[in-house]
């Protein structure tokens, strides 16, 4: 079953990345820095791509606030319920589209309960979520994307915001 998953998520992307090479849209989207009362933060795992691990985001659908589709997003990827008023904006960031302009808002929710995600098991998309502590970021099975770990970085250890992804 994981393996047919992770194949009409790689045939998903491909037919999303088709349309977009001939759409052309202007991207936005939204990504989520949830941390618990522990201070790890919540990654999903991609079914296939080149950095498996991510923030739980996604699209900004037409009037929807970040907010809005960062809960969404969170609940659709991770299973976890968050208050839109729980999130806080971080910044706006270009470029987290390799091909198409983009713009991707970073919210941040800091947890005072621990919870365990439950991503739906029959998602194409996400093959599962957890909490894992920066320390053990290398302890992971496969890489968290670039712009994501910049974002966790800014967050966590208080660094500077690189206003690029």
């Amino acid at each position: 079953m994981a393996s047919l998953l992770k194949l009409l998520y790689i045939a998903a992307r491909a037919a999303r990345d088709l349309y977009w090479a001939v759409r052309r849209p202007h991207l936005y989207g939204v990504r989520a820095v949830v941390i618990d009362p522990r201070g790890a933060v919540l990654l999903v795992r991609h079914r296939a791509g080149p950095h498996a691990w991510v923030l739980p985001g996604g699209g900004v659908e037409t009037g929807e606030s970040p907010s809005l589709a960062a809960t969404r997003e969170i609940y659709e990827e991770a299973g976890v319920t968050i208050a839109a008023n729980a999130l806080v904006p971080h910044g706006v960031f270009s470029g987290a589209h390799a091909v198409h302009p983009c713009q991707v808002s970073v919210l941040v929710a800091r947890l005072a309960d621990p919870i365990t995600p439950q991503p739906h098991a029959s998602s194409i998309e996400v093959a599962t979520a957890r909490f894992v502590h920066p320390h053990d970021f290398a302890s992971l099975d496969d890489t968290i994307e670039p712009g994501c770990a910049r974002r966790i970085a800014e967050v966590i250890d208080q660094r500077p915001i690189a206003h690029t992804w």
